[in-house]
C-alpha cells in the first residue's frame, strides 16, 4: 500500500512539472508562425508559444508594440527562444525591411552586430536609436533570449553611413506574476533583477 502512494505521489508530482518541463525543450518548439509582425516559434505538447523576431515594415515615432496573447490559438508565454534541434530564435526588431539599402555584396548589405565601435569603418558614421514602446502582456512568464545589439546600416547620398538601432521603453501589465516594469525597464519580480538583455531608450 506505501508504494502504491508513494507512486501515485511521484506520478503526480511529473505531472505538475511536466508543462514546466516540456515547455523548456526546443525539439517540442515544432512549429512556426506568424502573428501581427512576429515570428512565433509553438510548442503543441506544452501549450505554448514564444515570441521571436517582429519585422518592422514601416514605423512612426515611438512606436507601441504589443507581444500577443496568442498565436493560431496558443498562447505566447515566452519572450524568444529555440526550437527544432536547438536553433535560437531570439526576440529581436529587424529594421532591414525598412533602412537597408546597400547593394549585394556591399560589407553594408549584411546586419551589424556587438559594440559597432568593435567594427573598422572609414565611411563617416553616425548611430541612431529607433525607439519602440514595448508592452509585456499578462501571459509573459519567461525572457529566454533577447539580442538587440544588432545595427542596421543606410547609406546616405554623401557618402555616409547611418546604423538605426532599434531601442525599447517597455510597460507591463500589472497582473503580470513574473515581471513589472519601472521606468521604461522590464526587472523580474521575484529577484527585483533587471532584465538588462534588452536596449532601453534613454529616459
Amino acid at each position: 500500500m506505501k508504494k502504491l502512494i508513494a507512486l501515485l505521489l511521484v506520478l503526480s508530482l511529473l505531472v505538475s512539472l511536466s508543462g514546466c518541463v516540456f515547455a523548456e525543450l526546443s525539439l517540442l518548439y515544432s512549429e512556426r508562425s506568424e502573428t501581427e509582425g512576429f515570428s512565433v516559434g509553438i510548442n503543441p505538447t506544452a501549450n505554448c508559444a514564444f515570441a521571436g523576431t517582429y519585422t518592422c515594415g514601416e514605423y512612426t515615432e515611438n512606436m507601441q508594440l504589443i507581444i500577443p496573447e496568442s498565436c493560431d490559438g496558443v498562447p505566447i508565454k515566452r519572450i524568444g527562444g529555440y526550437y527544432g534541434r536547438g536553433v535560437a530564435e531570439p526576440f529581436t526588431i529587424s529594421l532591414a525591411e525598412l533602412y537597408m539599402n546597400a547593394p549585394q555584396g556591399s560589407k553594408y548589405a549584411s546586419v551589424f552586430s556587438g559594440n559597432i565601435e568593435d567594427y573598422t569603418i572609414p565611411e563617416t558614421y553616425r548611430v541612431e536609436n529607433v525607439s519602440f514602446r514595448l508592452h509585456i502582456g499578462g501571459n509573459i512568464n519567461t525572457v529566454a533570449r533577447v539580442e538587440m545589439d544588432r545595427y542596421y546600416p543606410h547609406l546616405n547620398a554623401d557618402g555616409s553611413v547611418t546604423f538605426y538601432h532599434p531601442v525599447v521603453n517597455i510597460t507591463c501589465a500589472a497582473e503580470n506574476e513574473h515581471f513589472y516594469a519601472k521606468d521604461g525597464k522590464l526587472y523580474e519580480k521575484k529577484s527585483d533583477t533587471l532584465i538588462s538583455s534588452f536596449a532601453y531608450a534613454e529616459p
